[in-house]
């Protein structure tokens, strides 16, 4: 089981008879916060979109943009060319808006103010898989079917059609793989921790809200063998997607640990 009393500084380890574990993290008496307040999702996913790596970040951020740019040309060429498309107008502005969302959700600025965090949360709130990869990347690929049918189905710009909706799809496919990748790692740690036949409360002691991202990791690295089995931004993508609500402050609960270990198809991330 793992106690919240913490020991500031000390790694987690287990103690005599392989069943215990101080996981801790520092921080002044009790578990140390893996949660920044006002920051919302955990490890900063309301302030980084979901990748807290600026390349990542670029990446999303220039999606969003072509998918913004496709939406405002198509939208002002047929208000200039009119024609009676009410199906084709609804589309480009429906683009329009996606394009606006995701540009709020994944401008790299950072250190956002509290306005447009809580304008994050909102809409992570709502568009939950926004927040995992695998999700991300089935929305990219997306709306690259909406960029090259707004560009080059209406002949408006062939080429441009072709680049942007590339672009859309390599970026998708890229965000499958990695969204795969670590839903395929963790799912291995879950069907270990089940082969262990020992209840979630073995894992996370009664009292205890929950574990927090040092003390999962030591779950991890002891049911495992691997202590980097995970990087710490990948842990928090886990422990988001773990998560019953899109904000959360840290900590996976023993009811969402139970529930992962729940029998089931896998997690994705």
């Amino acid at each position: 089981m793992f106690r919240a009393d913490v020991q500031g500084g000390s790694s987690a380890m287990p103690t005599s008879g392989g069943t215990a574990f101080t996981a801790g993290v520092g921080g002044q008496g009790g578990m140390g916060q893996v949660y920044d307040m006002g920051q919302g999702l955990v490890g900063g996913q309301a302030v980084a979109g979901i990748q807290k790596q600026m390349k990542w970040k670029l990446f999303f951020f220039a999606g969003a943009m072509i998918t913004f740019a496709t939406g405002f040309i198509s939208v002002l060429y047929w208000m200039i060319h009119f024609t009676w498309a009410p199906a084709t107008f609804m589309s480009e502005i429906f683009l329009l808006i996606f394009g606006m969302l995701m540009i709020v959700l994944d401008f790299p600025i950072p250190h956002p103010n509290m306005t447009l965090v809580a304008v994050r949360d909102h809409c992570y709130k709502f568009l939950l898989f926004m927040t995992r990869f695998m999700g991300r990347g089935m929305w990219y690929l997306f709306l690259a079917t909406m960029v090259f049918s707004a560009l080059w189905d209406t002949n408006i710009d062939w080429f441009w059609g072709a680049a942007f909706s590339s672009y859309l799809v390599v970026l998708g496919t890229a965000a499958l793989v990695q969204g795969w990748w670590i839903s395929t790692k963790l799912e291995t740690v879950r069907r270990m921790i089940i082969d262990t036949r020992r209840p979630p409360t073995d894992w996370i002691a009664p009292g205890q809200p929950g574990l927090n991202k040092e003390q999962f990791k030591a779950v991890i690295a002891k049911t495992s063998g691997d202590p980097e089995m995970f990087s710490l931004d990948e842990l928090d993508y886990v422990m988001n997607a773990l998560s019953f609500t899109p904000s959360n402050d840290g900590i996976v609960s023993l009811e969402e640990f139970a529930y992962w270990l729940q029998p089931g198809p896998m997690l994705m991330v």
